[in-house]
């Protein structure tokens, strides 16, 4: 996995917000949080795997 700048991870969030939006759907802060955590490398993937699931376990 690579490790991106927090810019890149920002530029990468808006493409898939706008993405999931057109489905009628959204992040909330908790789960954007989360997303960036992985795709800087602040988490491993399977960390980031073990966290969502929690995450759709308290939604």
């Amino acid at each position: 996995m690579s490790v991106r700048t927090e810019q890149e991870a920002e530029h990468l969030m808006a493409s898939a917000k706008a993405s999931v939006a057109i489905e009628g759907l959204m992040l909330n802060d908790k789960q954007e949080t989360l997303v960036k955590k992985c795709l800087t490398g602040a988490i491993t993937h399977k960390e980031f795997l073990k966290r969502a699931l929690e995450l759709s376990r308290h939604a």
